[in-house]
């Protein structure tokens, strides 16, 4: 269950003893706390994540609504579903892809792994689409998870010619 106006990696305060699996917690702005089942808190870890722990976080929005700009499991796009991913684990990215792609660190085509980015670009043009790396490459072909504006959804699937022929880079965060 969802806490209104809350979205993924919102850091939320203890605030009071659970009570049958739920605990207070407050959130920010938030005057009242508000009740959430203890199952879906997490705390954040003490060491950086794994980047394939950050594509198991993106995973689980597999399928949601693709909406330009947005940022909730309402609708999200590109660099919202990467924003968020991190966001999950305490790592800020910035929220435009450009500025993801600015904010890693490149690497050689063909060194990228699960959890990387890859970023996408018309000549040139700025940077305009990101999407997650959701297996080491293979014979040339790659595959992401990404917000679709094609699709209207969040999907896994191999890079596609047109898609191919935008790739600017793999990035690490």
């Amino acid at each position: 269950p969802a806490l209104p106006g809350v979205v993924l990696g919102t850091h939320l305060a203890a605030a009071g003893r659970p009570v049958d699996g739920w605990r207070p917690v407050r959130v920010p702005g938030g005057v009242d706390p508000l009740w959430a089942p203890e199952g879906d808190l997490v705390p954040l870890p003490g060491e950086r994540p794994e980047a394939k722990e950050v594509l198991a976080v993106a995973e689980r929005l597999r399928d949601l609504v693709y909406v330009w700009g947005g940022l909730s499991t309402d609708g999200i796009d590109c660099s919202g579903l990467v924003h968020l991913a991190w966001r999950r684990y305490g790592v800020t990215l910035p929220r435009d892809a450009d500025d993801q792609a600015e904010a890693t660190t490149t690497l050689a085509l063909d060194d990228e792994r699960p959890g990387d980015l890859y970023f996408f670009a018309r000549p040139g043009r700025r940077i305009h689409h990101v999407g997650i790396v959701s297996a080491e490459p293979h014979d040339g072909r790659r595959r992401m998870l990404h917000a679709c504006y094609r699709t209207r959804r969040v999907v896994e699937e191999e890079l596609p010619e047109a898609r191919v022929a935008t790739l600017v880079g793999a990035h690490r965060v």
